[in-house]
């Protein structure tokens, strides 16, 4: 199975952090699965880390050679991911101009490239897309 890693499960992952559940870890893990990461998450932390540094100590240089030494696989932005983003559904009652674009970007990567999604964020329940994995 092809899995995207959001970015919060990207760094609990690479940090060991005991909040990634014992589902998740057996996920990554597994050899059966490809792992993947997103340039999104790159830029995702790479926006939060300049914005608030005690927040979020990580630097996008670093994280991305050590999801390369993890052996996750990069997954680049393409001009289909940015299209897939208008064909999103979201649930029945939820307002979209309130989602996160990170999120919108990823959850289009995943449907587009036929991966599984896995994130803890109850914000993608605001999404009737069946790529996302919520753990």
């Amino acid at each position: 199975m092809k899995i995207l890693l959001d970015t919060h499960v990207i760094l609990w992952a690479l940090t060991n952090d005991r909040r990634l559940s014992a589902e998740a870890r057996e996920m990554i893990v597994s050899a059966s699965n490809s792992i993947c990461y997103s340039t999104v998450s790159l830029w995702e932390i790479a926006v939060k880390n300049q914005k608030a540094p005690e927040k979020c100590p990580y630097h996008e240089r670093d994280i991305n050679h050590f999801c390369e030494m993890a052996g996750f696989e990069p997954l680049p932005v393409l001009p289909e991911h940015v299209m897939g983003m208008r064909d999103l559904r979201i649930r029945e009652g939820h307002y979209s101009g309130n989602l996160d674009p990170f999120d919108r970007m990823l959850i289009s990567q995943a449907k587009t490239e036929n991966c599984i999604l896995i994130s803890h964020d109850m914000n993608f329940q605001h999404y009737d897309e069946p790529c996302v994995h919520l753990i």
